[in-house]
């Protein structure tokens, strides 16, 4: 029994050049689809993370206001806050006043400049007497030098609103629970990090008010290398090494 006969394609059964390059045109259009959506997920995660940093950072400093304005311990302080954020939170408190005043740091010497991070000493002496106290911040006083070390403990010695004629950085201390530290008025660096390097830094004025306890006069939000240093043993560090060239400590 006779059969239709089909025409030959000529292609062998093989797909034609025209539907490789169709096949092939889908297959980059889906994979940079792919793409473009893990960069969305990756974007969005990000995203949330940092909003999820803030608001935790920001509700450390609410306690650590109330903190300072109900406890008594003088100097540096530095505690951490479980709670709020999956990773914690560390928080350092500085009252400014004791620090070296702004004006009197264009007269140190290079030794102490040195020990505090500086790697060029004397551009950063040039530099910190170009600013102006009135109108200078902690960020312009870091970024005077551009050592790793200056630019992270900087403000933890020098401040446009210390009165210090001295270098004077002392070890940090938790807070006691002992009300009486008569801290209104004054002003105070505040820092809040995270383990994985968010940081909310902030100069608040404390007033002791119950709907306002404190006033922010400047501030800085953003995220570095990890959880941030409190800088006294390693300003000591350097100091005693600039003091003992030979490699012997100084005697505290």
């Amino acid at each position: 029994m006779a059969c239709c006969r089909t025409e030959d394609p000529g292609d062998g059964g093989y797909a034609t050049a025209a539907a490789l390059t169709v096949s092939l045109a889908i297959a980059i259009l889906a994979a940079a689809l792919v793409m473009r959506g893990v960069a969305v997920l990756k974007l969005a995660r990000a995203d949330y993370r940092r909003s999820q940093a803030e608001y935790a950072l920001s509700g450390a400093h609410v306690l650590a206001v109330a903190r300072l304005l109900n406890s008594s311990a003088p100097g540096r302080l530095a505690w951490s806050i479980g709670g709020l954020d999956p990773q914690g939170v560390a928080l350092l408190a500085e009252p400014e006043a004791p620090k070296l005043a702004l004006a009197a740091a264009e007269d140190l010497d290079d030794k102490t400049l040195a020990a505090l991070g500086a790697v060029d000493p004397g551009q950063a002496r040039l530099r910190l007497a170009e600013l102006e106290a009135a109108s200078a911040t902690p960020d312009e006083v870091m970024a005077v030098d551009r050592g790793g070390a200056w630019r992270a403990c900087a403000a933890s010695a020098i401040s446009p609103w210390g009165r210090s004629q001295v270098v004077s950085l002392g070890a940090v201390r938790e807070p006691d629970q002992e009300p009486g530290g008569a801290r209104a008025g004054q002003v105070w660096r505040v820092r809040a990090s995270t383990d994985d390097g968010w940081t909310d830094e902030r100069i608040v004025r404390l007033i002791g008010r119950a709907q306002n306890p404190s006033a922010i006069i400047w501030r800085r939000f953003g995220r570095g290398a990890g959880k941030g240093v409190t800088c006294d043993r390693t300003i000591e560090a350097r100091a005693s090494g600039a003091a003992n060239p030979g490699g012997t400590r100084a005697t505290p």
